[in-house]
């Protein structure tokens, strides 16, 4: 198969050249060299642009010099046109060009190009950028100069983003790490905070995204908890007068289906984004074999769970932002997310027990459905003020948060043989939990001078966590449910009181830049149990938090940076949630409220490389935690019959990475990218006698092609290795993408056609844990082949952009998520 699929990429390559070069007789060429004027050496990497001499400032062609300087590019009709120069540091030239037949290839020769102590403006060039930029702290995707975010979702665009890793079963890592965030518009986003960040991430169409952020050394204005690294997806707002949007359609052969819709407008001092997305998804029966082994007890030794698990749902997500410009230097934004969702969950279970001698002690049949209500509220309020003092601004912003999140989960027992060591009834668990918040924050940023940027700001955060469980129970031979008698954790409310100030500073002197800051965090925590008031306590905790970035430009085109900093990380409801999730009554599962916060120390090694052709990202990273939340599972001697499975902060992490992303442009419609990168893990729980260590990895590849009459195809490949965990390890799995694509109607419509995993038709992903108490082997066999139809249509007009709030809250204080298994979040 790779034979085959080698020889497809040459066929491709070859007929793209070959028509690239029987379209080219026609064509005028144009060259030349744009050099220094006092030293005569080649300016390397200037713009030039050509344009249409009776509409002068909109660019038809453009291109990039070599290093030194060097340039060559084409056009198609004679006549007269004019030729912008631009390079910073220099003075812009504006020069005449005539085309006409006689002659097809022009040398313009050395055009001197003269020093300029202002900065000049922006030009708009016509050509395939790089797709990746650097700055002092973030990498930067543009998902606008990527074809395939005409007819992509975002999550799929997001497996190309550097550091970043979707694996195949969707599930987002950061240099393999579970412990980010996700921004909308450099905000947090109530999309992106629950556990179907996945589906949110589908139904946005990449149409919609000016670029993907990943901010890999947060400073001191970012809370200083929940984050080891930051995606902040910015959505296209390209308009000053008028209106733009798109709007598409799906469907799978699994049976999903869904449809969005996205626009952007600007009437005179009102700008207003939004976007709206329904969908309908089905994943079909995957098939699940667990072996648990309990080496201390004989005669209820092996259990053998065979079964399968499907689900289905549907959901609806939006955002909308609108802003106001009260004048020139007032600014009002209004922002809201919502998500709202239903999912159901079916599976089917035969359970054999063996004692040590190899006897079936008893086997029965389990089969359960799940629901779960997800739903998501958030509100963004932001006031700016501006200064006669270029970037001088003062923002004043309040966030009100709500989350409730409901589950019921239904466990029907069958068939049962032999004699169970304990009670096996029908079962009913109604699960009400949810998170409210409130935030009020104060920023002030005042670059004092060209080269000093100072920044200092305020926040106070009060978020609730409540559950309330209620259990029933039926009999196997009744037909209605009792109530249980509720437990002392049945009735949960933890509030958090946190108090936060930083101070930050920046410094750009010619190649070196700095930044730096402290920020000062306090944290009050009350536990309440309504039914058992011994239980409550509460906590108070007081954190100093430093960060610091240094970057060199070594080069113009060569930049090298190092960071560090601290990071604390509180757990969420998912961590904290004392219910008891005993639907196997034998394999027990459920929070634990009294978690401490994690604290992690960072350090940041950052190499980058670009030229017109090549752009190359090295990052390494040490991480350290003391005492890190840790998904553990353990059997009680007095409770032998049954695995148990909660957190606790116990838990010693030491992590390296090296991670490199590269791309490759040699034509204007062929581009290779690579993405990847290798782990190592070290760790150690003194509490449970575990440790493990090992080396892990992964690797992403993308090639794109653009063919005749505006047809590309793109094929991507990806491998992850097993990742380490503190009581086992996860097995390696893989993940492959081919898709072609269409634009009609002017590039306004567009019709994909996109195969996932065309080479297999399900993956195997196995999990196994043990410790000298027991043993477990998870197998997961998970269909994943499947084609899907994607059709969008973009309209409107597009201008200049709306004008937004440059600083807002950011509530990245929460570690979300749930169980550690998802990779790397924990151990």
């Amino acid at each position: 198969m790779k034979k085959y699929l080698a020889l497809l990429i040459m066929l491709i390559v070859y007929i793209d050249i070959t028509v690239a070069q029987t379209n080219t007789s026609n064509l005028f060429t144009i060259s030349g060299q744009i050099v220094d004027s006092l030293s005569n050496e080649g300016v390397p990497y200037a713009t030039v642009g050509i344009a249409l001499a009776q509409t002068p400032k909109q660019f038809i062609k453009g291109v990039a010099c070599d290093g030194n300087g060097k340039f060559e590019l084409q056009i198609k009709d004679a006549g007269s046109y004019v030729m912008a120069i631009q390079s910073i540091g220099k003075k812009a030239i504006i020069k005449p060009l005539e085309l006409s037949d006689a002659k097809k290839n022009i040398d313009i020769g050395k055009i001197p190009m003269s020093d300029d102590a202002q900065q000049i403006s922006e030009v708009s060039i016509v050509a395939q950028k790089p797709l990746v930029k650097v700055e002092i702290d973030k990498l930067i995707y543009d998902i606008e100069e990527d074809p395939e975010s005409k007819v992509n979702n975002t999550l799929e665009m997001l497996r190309k983003v550097p550091l970043v890793t979707v694996d195949g079963e969707d599930k987002i890592q950061l240099k393999g790490s579970t412990n980010f965030k996700i921004y909308l518009n450099g905000k947090p986003s109530n999309l992106f905070s629950g556990q179907n960040v996945s589906d949110v991430l589908k139904s946005m169409p990449a149409s919609s995204v000016k670029n993907i952020e990943v901010i890999t050394d947060p400073g001191a204005r970012y809370d200083a908890e929940g984050i080891g690294g930051i995606i902040n997806i910015v959505t296209a707002r390209n308009l000053v007068q008028g209106y733009s949007g798109s709007v598409s359609a799906n469907a799978g052969t699994f049976g999903s289906y869904g449809g969005g819709g996205y626009i952007t407008a600007k009437a005179g001092k009102f700008g207003l984004t939004s976007n709206l997305n329904y969908s309908n998804y089905k994943r079909p029966w995957g098939n699940t074999e667990i072996t648990n082994e309990n080496f201390i007890n004989d005669q209820y030794y092996r259990e053998i769970n065979d079964g399968k698990a499907k689900s289905r749902g549907t959901y609806i997500s939006g955002y909308l932002e609108a802003s106001y410009e009260i004048d020139t230097l007032n600014l009002l934004s209004l922002g809201v997310n919502l998500y709202d969702g239903k999912e159901t969950n079916n599976a089917e279970n035969d359970i054999i027990m063996f004692n040590r001698s190899d006897a079936i002690m008893y086997t029965y049949n389990r089969s359960g459905e799940g629901k779960n209500n997800y739903g998501r509220l958030g509100i963004n309020f932001d006031y700016q003020r501006s200064t006669r003092k270029k970037g001088e601004l003062l923002t004043f912003s309040y966030r009100f948060y709500n989350s409730p999140d409901g589950s019921q989960n239904y466990m029907y027992i069958n068939d049962i043989t032999g004699t169970p060591p304990s009670h096996l009834a029908n079962q009913w668990h109604d699960n009400d939990a949810k998170t409210r918040e409130h935030t009020g924050q104060i920023d002030y940023v005042n670059p004092i001078t060209p080269v000093h940027s100072i920044e200092a700001g305020f926040k106070y955060i009060f978020r609730q966590n409540l559950s309330h469980i209620k259990q029933y129970e039926m009999p196997q031979n009744a037909s209605e449910w009792t109530l249980l008698p509720s437990n002392s954790h049945n009735d949960f409310n933890h509030s958090s009181y946190i108090y936060a100030g930083y101070m930050g500073y920046s410094l750009k002197i010619k190649k070196i830049g700095l930044k730096t800051g402290i920020r000062a965090e306090a944290t009050k925590q009350d536990v309440i149990y309504k039914l058992n008031e011994t239980m409550n306590f509460n906590t108070d905790y007081f954190n100093i938090v430093p960060s610091i970035t240094a970057s060199y430009q070594l080069k113009a085109n060569q930049q090298i940076r190092l960071g560090y900093n601290l990071r604390i990380f509180r757990p969420s409801i998912w961590y904290l949630n004392p219910y008891v999730n005993d639907t196997d009554p034998f394999n027990i599962s459920y929070g634990n409220p009294n978690l401490d916060a994690e604290k992690g120390h960072n350090i940041n090694l950052n190499y980058s490389f670009f030229t017109r052709k090549l752009t190359l990202n090295l990052n390494t990273t040490y991480t350290y935690i003391n005492n890190a939340i840790t998904n553990y599972t353990f059997i009680d001697p007095m409770n032998p019959n049954v695995k148990q499975q909660t957190y606790d902060n116990i838990g010693k992490r030491e992590r390296a990475v090296l991670y490199a992303n590269a791309s490759w442009t040699p034509t204007t419609k062929l581009r290779i990218t690579i993405n990847g990168g290798m782990f190592y893990d070290d760790l150690k729980s003194q509490e449970l006698g575990a440790s493990n260590s090992g080396l892990n990895g992964e690797g992403f590849a993308n090639i794109q092609l653009t063919l005749p009459y505006d047809f590309r195809i793109n094929m991507m490949g990806a491998y992850i290795t097993g990742f380490v965990m503190l009581q086992g390890k996860q097995s390696s799995q893989y993940r492959t993408n081919v898709s072609i694509s269409k634009d009609f109607l002017k590039q306004k419509l567009t019709v994909s056609l996109t195969c996932s995993n065309p080479t297999s038709n399900s993956i195997k992903i196995n999990y196994s844990r043990s410790d000298e108490y027991f043993a477990m082997n998870n197998k997961n066999n998970i269909k994943i082949r499947e084609a899907r139809l994607n059709i969008s249509y973009r309209f409107g007009t597009m201008k200049e952009s709306i004008k937004k709030v440059q600083r807002s809250i950011t509530n990245d204080d929460v570690k979300s998520g749930g169980s550690s298994e998802s990779g790397g979040g924990g151990l």
